[in-house]
């Protein structure tokens, strides 16, 4: 009786302790870094018919400051939004990031979309556009790896940026910068 109280308390062991190393991992992964390191916004207006033409250069670093372990960026899936609206997106090609390293992320978004904007959005992009600076969302959903030793994990995070950037026009240079407000990782 008491060998299978003994097996029952191994086990028991075992999956805590590996329970605790799972959530010590996700929380060293929390320390992913992203930053919006520049953005360029050329074009930004709304036709008469709700077409939305853009045309966005946009900078992003991916920071590691792990000094344990690299992260392999398997599926990086990009959108960019205006309110929550969503009028770009594209995919980046795969990459590992080692540790204790920065990678520059580079993206263009260029074209024209179909928005429709309520009344209360509209009232905020005329402002925006009377003012030449807009708030622009980036949401990046990634499929990431993590090799620690023999154990594989993998996460599917989601990171969520927020900036003011001025519209770059000919008639003036602009001399405001771009404002980040943030960005958040998610798990």
């Amino acid at each position: 009786m008491a060998r299978p109280l003994l097996l029952f308390t191994i086990i028991i062991g075992v999956l805590f302790g590996f329970s605790l190393f799972i959530l010590w991992l996700v929380a060293i992964t929390h320390k992913v870094k992203f930053h919006v390191a520049g953005a360029d916004l050329t074009q930004f207006n709304l036709t008469d018919d709700d077409q939305l033409l853009y045309n966005l250069d946009l900078n992003i670093t991916a920071g590691n400051p792990s000094q344990r372990f690299g992260i392999n960026f398997d599926n990086i899936q990009v959108a960019v939004l205006y309110h929550d609206i969503e009028f770009g997106n594209t995919t980046l090609a795969p990459f590992y990031q080692g540790q204790d390293g920065t990678r520059l992320l580079r993206m263009k978004f260029d074209g024209q979309r179909p928005v429709k904007l309520d009344a209360v959005r509209l009232a905020v992009f005329t402002l925006e556009q009377i003012a030449e600076i807009f708030s622009i969302q980036v949401e990046l959903r990634l499929k990431i790896r993590v090799n620690v030793a023999v154990v594989k994990i993998k996460l599917n995070p989601k990171v969520d940026c927020g900036f003011n950037v001025p519209l770059l026009s000919r008639r003036r240079s602009s001399f405001l910068r771009f404002r980040i407000i943030g960005c958040r990782v998610r798990y």
